[in-house]
């Protein structure tokens, strides 16, 4: 028994032949594509768990000859009000287009499945399984996908071949039918090998067409998952607690290629920065009115952030996706007092949708630039909101890419003793207001920084009271005075559990430098990123979301200081179990990003001048030098694998005859044709022997007879035994004997 054959018993439903065959590969290619719509997050989890329970009651139960009067004017009625729900799903209760078109063609499979008497219903489960391979495919860019699709595509193959057969015996009539199911039966491995042949055809010539043929990228439509993944930390507003919930999460959510050539590391120490508050109330970081905002200006690509106006940074040079080249392209504005101020990083960034328009960059962000791979991407704009947050504006769905310049240049701890302990100034009294903590959270402030003299000086103090008596801790269970109301959560962190982590550090050091009027902010973002060796670039993960502080030293800016333990800062290190193995993964969906999926109209053309097909003005140039060895192995390969598939063919035959019967006949064709008394094309065996004792050939009676048995033994259910094959031989042998008698 063949492996379709096993699939047709177990998947085929109650009825048998080549219809159950059908049956079968029509559920399978439908069950892949429900699986590609439904890993790329565009069916409803309710719908696709009705569709597998529907699915297989429709398989499981009796199919009826002909569909009653009856059912057929209820499953009308069912699409009808499914067409008004999805509508009404859409427009007016607000859900996604989408979602709800692929829910109705998810009750469309049904309904074929419950009817699926003839082949036109079968050609219908077809096109909606290929309709939902190309929904999967527009919106989803994972490596699952084409795994799928290489599943399906052989899979609709058969379905499409056994179908076509079936309708021509529906065609021609009942017995036709008949002989067709019991011919093809007795033939599936040649049906799969038929499959296998057209799918690679299919694909040979798909790949030829994504390689030459014009094309303008996936950014025609989405590239990646339509909806995207909400990353804690990254909202309006936060509560203490979050990042906790996502240390051991490895999901990778942005890719970061360094372009000033720097040698690899290991591991980056950046405090990739993101979002900021300056309000603290209940638990909670937001956002107060009096943040300060800022602006941007735009040169040659660049957006460039603005402080008093004044532009931060001047541009040297185009960014990546005009020049393509590593180096400096902004000059960063001179500070006087430190030296550090024109240490930059510039890095290509490739960020997953995490449910955020926010752009992330290492240390002070100087300048951004889209780098967009389609048309929905073109139409993305940057605005600057308070804080130095930069965003995306209408960002459209699916990943992004862009380059920052940031500054990763600290001041030195002399540039920072020298300011001194300045007077806050009136535009920054929103960094210095005080959260409505008890009396004793003051006073804690106060005994932590009193022989601080300079504003350093009581940073230090409070990052070093709380490095010395505090530990890092995943787990926060708040203690039972912050479960009863009588203290804030970091109250609770302080005074009770002591043990907590990165948010609960980063936010006792704001709150307590307050206390002390020490402008401070918030700040959440990512730190440092892991090296993958295989695809040469550095990835972020979930597990490297963390949380610091940011203080303000009047000419020097906002400083980074991170009062968190060293060890809780990399404590998302752990969060993989199989590090290799995810770099490998990491790896080949990052190659698939670039090579299949960004592959666009520029990439065509180079790799066209690299065979020798160059465009001059209106016309192709041809390097018959470089083209020539090109076309040569082609040539080569193709020769070699006919050449491997014949030669296999044959090896096969003499090794394993599937049809020894068939064999015993052709031996025969060969050695009647020899004798000039051949068989026609389009004779059979009967008709041929007919044909014979109409000409007085002394071979027609023993042909005759062979005939008989072949067909006999050629259409019969089970294969021939080892004593059928003899008496076949021996009636052929007869054949040839006639003539001498």
């Amino acid at each position: 028994m063949t492996w379709l054959e096993h699939l047709a018993r177990v998947f085929g439903g109650k009825r048998h032949g080549l219809v159950r065959l059908r049956d079968t590969a029509s559920l399978l290619q439908a069950a892949i594509a429900v699986v590609a719509v439904s890993a790329a997050q565009s069916a409803s989890v309710w719908a696709v768990g009705l569709t597998v329970v529907l699915a297989g009651w429709a398989m499981a139960r009796p199919l009826p000859e002909v569909a009653s009067r009856t059912s057929q004017n209820l499953w009308t009625l069912g699409i009808v009000l499914a067409i008004v729900v999805s509508g009404a799903r859409a427009f007016m209760f607000g859900g996604e287009l989408l979602i709800a078109g692929v829910d109705f063609f998810l009750l469309m499979i049904v309904q074929r499945l419950f009817n699926r008497q003839r082949s036109r219903e079968h050609m219908q489960l077809l096109m909606l399984g290929s309709v939902l391979m190309v929904i999967a495919a527009v919106i989803d860019a994972e490596l699952h996908y084409p795994a799928l699709l290489a599943l399906y595509l052989p899979t609709a193959t058969l379905a499409l071949i056994v179908n076509h057969l079936l309708s021509e015996g529906e065609r021609l009539g009942r017995r036709v039918e008949f002989e067709v199911d019991r011919y093809a039966t007795r033939e599936l491995s040649r049906l799969n090998r038929a499959a296998l042949q057209v799918t690679m055809i299919a694909v040979a010539a798909g790949l030829l067409t994504f390689m030459l043929f014009p094309r303008f990228g996936a950014g025609v439509f989405l590239r990646g998952n339509l909806y995207g993944n909400e990353t804690v930390g990254f909202s309006d507003s936060v509560r203490l607690g979050g990042f906790g919930t996502i240390k051991n999460d490895a999901t990778v959510v942005m890719h970061l290629l360094p372009l000033d050539g720097e040698p690899a590391q290991t591991r980056l120490t950046w405090h990739l920065r993101g979002s900021a508050f300056d309000s603290y109330a209940a638990g909670s970081w937001g956002r107060s009115r009096d943040a300060i905002h800022g602006d941007l200006s735009s040169k040659l690509g660049y957006y460039i952030l603005q402080e008093d106006g004044v532009p931060l940074g001047e541009v040297i040079a185009a960014p990546y996706r005009f020049g393509g080249t590593s180096g400096k392209t902004i000059e960063p504005r001179r500070i006087p007092g430190f030296a550090g101020a024109n240490q930059t990083v510039r890095v290509l960034v490739t960020m997953e949708d995490i449910g955020t328009d926010l752009l992330f960059a290492a240390g002070r962000p100087l300048a951004f630039s889209l780098a967009p791979r389609g048309p929905l991407e073109e139409r993305n704009r940057l605005g600057l909101d308070v804080d130095d947050q930069v965003r995306v504006l209408d960002r459209q769905p699916g990943p992004i890419q862009y380059e920052f310049v940031g500054r990763v240049g600290e001041p030195e701890r002399r540039e920072l003793q020298a300011i001194g302990d300045p007077e806050v100034p009136t535009p920054l009294t929103a960094y210095i207001d005080r959260a409505r903590l008890s009396a004793a959270f003051h006073e804690l402030a106060v005994s932590i920084t009193a022989d601080a003299k300079t504003r350093l000086d009581k940073v230090e103090a409070v990052q070093r009271y709380l490095l010395q008596n505090y530990s890092y801790s995943l787990d926060q269970p708040l203690s039972d005075r912050v479960r009863s109301g009588e203290l804030d959560p970091i109250e609770g962190f302080l005074f009770d559990t002591k043990a907590g982590h990165c948010e609960y550090f980063a936010t006792a050091m704001a709150l307590l430098l307050r206390e002390v009027d020490v402008p401070t902010r918030n700040v959440n973002g990512f730190y440092g990123a892991h090296y993958n060796s295989l695809g040469s670039f550095y990835a972020v993960r979930q597990a490297d979301a963390h949380s610091w502080v940011e203080v303000y030293f009047d000419d020097l800016g906002w400083v980074t200081f991170d009062p968190t333990p060293p060890g809780g800062r990399t404590a998302g290190d752990n969060a993989s179990w199989f590090p290799r193995l995810a770099n490998v993964a990491d790896a080949l969906r990052d190659a698939y990003l670039a090579y299949v999926i960004d592959y666009n109209l520029s990439d065509q053309i180079e790799v066209l001048e690299q065979l020798g097909v160059e465009r001059q003005g209106r016309n192709l140039q041809i390097n018959w030098r470089q083209l020539g060895p090109w076309l040569i192995g082609a040539a080569a390969l193709g020769l070699g694998l006919i050449m491997l598939v014949f030669g296999y063919r044959s090896w096969r035959r003499r090794a394993d005859p599937s049809h020894p019967e068939i064999q015993i006949y052709q031996k025969l064709l060969a050695a009647m044709q020899r004798r000039e008394r051949g068989r026609h094309e389009h004779e059979s065996a009967r008709a041929w022997a007919d044909r014979l004792r109409e000409r007085g050939a002394p071979e027609a009676a023993a042909l005759r007879e062979f005939a008989a048995y072949y067909d006999e033994l050629r259409f019969a259910e089970d294969r021939p035994s080892p004593a059928m094959l003899i008496e076949l031989r021996a009636r052929a042998e007869a054949v040839l004997a006639s003539e001498t008698r």
